[in-house]
């Protein structure tokens, strides 16, 4: 065990653009949606809505996690089994992007680099039949980002401006601006990850709602914050390109893609003031 993980460790030191694998469920920490409530309003930072361009942004769902919807863990769809370029490649061909995600997830979520520990960890964690939102949830559920989101810091205002813009727009979910003051960077990033991923599962059995839902997201973001992306991928501005990417690519890199998204941004956003 030991042997394998210095040679994983050795394995790191390779680079790529980051993306996604299966799919499995950790348990969220808290109920931290019972702390927000109320209305919002359809601006961020002060700007309208932008228009998307050609893709709509599809029907919100409720999303309902009861013992009767059994839909959430039914993975059968075709959403479960694309990704087949990506699915054919061996486990050494895939470890440079699974190594560039962790390093990205960890980055995004704890706004540090990730120790080679971790790093060594998560990655036989993958290459032993686990999935990206696992590693993601087993950080964001960890002692050390549980102590990040007991820091007693206000949110910016314009982390405040997009955690009452985003909800409404893209998970069908309003909070009240003086709850969402309540909350840290740390507290405020977790749960709109885990509401979109929530979200993401129901859309999957309409595949085309979650690609539109994707392109639209992806768009709008690339377009309003051009200096925060780096990959051309994450930089394209056109909703068509998304759109398709999404198709392309297994489920679990549409996830992480999202959860990096926004965790990247609200790093971004609380750090001006």
């Amino acid at each position: 065990m030991k042997k394998n993980l210095i040679v994983l460790l050795g394995l790191c030191a390779l680079n790529a653009n980051a993306f996604n694998l299966d799919d499995f469920k950790d348990k969220i920490r808290g109920p931290m949606a019972k702390m927000l409530g109320g209305e919002t309003t359809n601006k961020i930072l002060g700007k309208e809505e932008v228009a998307q361009g050609k893709i709509q942004l599809p029907k919100i769902p409720k999303v309902e996690l009861n013992a009767i919807n059994e839909k959430f863990y039914d993975k059968k769809g075709k959403i479960y089994s694309q990704g087949e370029k990506y699915n054919k490649l061996s486990t050494e061909e895939k470890r440079s992007f699974r190594v560039s995600f962790l390093r990205q997830i960890y980055t995004a979520a704890r706004n540090s680099e990730v120790r080679d520990e971790d790093l060594a960890k998560s990655l036989n964690v993958l290459e032993q039949g686990g999935n990206r939102e696992g590693v993601y949830r087993s950080i964001t559920l960890d002692p050390t980002y549980a102590r990040l989101e007991q820091y007693n810091e206000k949110p910016s205002d314009a982390l405040v401006n997009f955690v009452e813009y985003f909800p409404p727009k893209y998970l069908k979910k309003k909070y009240k601006k003086e709850s969402i003051k309540k909350l840290n960077l740390w507290s405020l990033k977790r749960l709109l990850a885990e509401k979109s991923l929530e979200l993401l599962d129901v859309l999957a059995n309409k595949p085309d709602d979650l690609y539109r839902w994707y392109a639209v997201f992806s768009a709008e973001v690339a377009k309003d914050y051009p200096s925060l992306w780096q990959s051309k991928t994450r930089k394209n501005t056109f909703d068509e390109f998304h759109y398709k990417w999404a198709q392309t690519v297994p489920f679990q890199h549409i996830k992480s893609e999202v959860v990096i998204k926004i965790h990247k941004l609200m790093n971004h956003l609380n750090s001006l003031n």
